[in-house]
């Protein structure tokens, strides 16, 4: 029996020893694998608009922007780099028949 499915944000965030590292937010758990990736691509298009309307259009060179749909989600590219991603995960763990855990 499935328990949903959660969108995960995989992003990176610099630490006060600057240091960049690994951030993973669960961004919700949904019945469906549709609302999940709904939800995955309102999230994805809401940081997109964020960092567009951040960003200095009075500079030299603007950023450049893509939403990329993936076969697990989507991905945020700022001038060609992943700066976010946007996964739906099962939320249950995969069980194979006939496997005993505990052997």
């Amino acid at each position: 029996m499935k328990d949903g499915f959660f969108v995960l944000r995989f992003g990176q965030v610099f630490g006060a020893d600057g240091r960049c590292t690994q951030n993973i937010q669960q961004c919700g758990l949904f019945d469906s694998l549709e609302a999940a990736f709904d939800a995955a691509r309102m999230e994805v298009l809401r940081e997109w608009h964020e960092t567009h309307n951040a960003q200095d259009f009075t500079a030299p060179q603007q950023l450049k922007l893509e939403i990329c749909d993936t076969e697990w989600g989507y991905d945020l590219k700022q001038n060609g780099l992943i700066v976010a991603r946007f996964l739906v995960h099962d939320a249950s763990p995969a069980e194979i028949p006939g496997l005993d855990r505990a052997e």
